[in-house]
């Protein structure tokens, strides 16, 4: 499963830069001092940088999060934020327009480790089985997720019990994405 939602995330960010290119420009972001990427492309200019996604020189080690949790992780949700840093993509699936998480660095990384923790606890004191946020969407209490049991991916209420299967697991999740 770790090799088709690499391949799918990688098919994914070759559309999202095929689209780029097509405008004829690389992606801009802004430029913050202290918070640098390998994605960062050259020198900013006027307070922007160029960027596109970078691929990491060693996969991220969860280990000690599952430790903590006492909760092994979906290995697709290790190959989504463990292989590659970029940042949020804003991209479509049938119709709903949602941004797709991404590690900028080693720090955001860590943060999203923390933002996972705390989901997950609180997916616990509510007595919900657990879920691993993908995506956010434009509806702040709708969010893309994947069930950490079967690997399928929901849209998720988080001011209600409501989940719905949008895709059968995260790769054909990621190929059916669009930018």
């Amino acid at each position: 499963m770790t090799d088709q939602v690499l391949c799918a995330l990688g098919r994914l960010f070759v559309r999202w830069q095929q689209l780029g290119e097509s405008r004829g420009s690389l992606p801009l972001c802004e430029f913050e001092a202290g918070w640098h990427s390998p994605c960062e492309l050259g020198e900013p200019h006027d307070g922007r940088v160029a960027w596109r996604p970078a691929a990491r020189p060693e996969a991220e080690d969860f280990s000690a999060l599952e430790q903590a949790l006492e909760l092994p992780l979906h290995p697709s949700i290790k190959a989504l934020y463990g292989h590659w840093f970029s940042r949020p993509l804003t991209l479509w699936f049938k119709g709903l327009r949602l941004c797709l998480i991404q590690p900028w660095n080693q720090e955001d990384l860590d943060l999203l480790k923390e933002n996972l923790i705390g989901h997950l606890l609180m997916q616990r004191k509510l007595g919900r089985t657990p879920t691993l946020f993908l995506a956010s969407c434009r509806d702040e209490m709708g969010i893309i997720s994947l069930d950490n049991g079967s690997g399928e991916v929901l849209f998720e209420r988080l001011d209600s019990d409501k989940r719905t299967i949008i895709a059968p697991d995260l790769a054909t999740f990621l190929d059916r994405l669009l930018p």
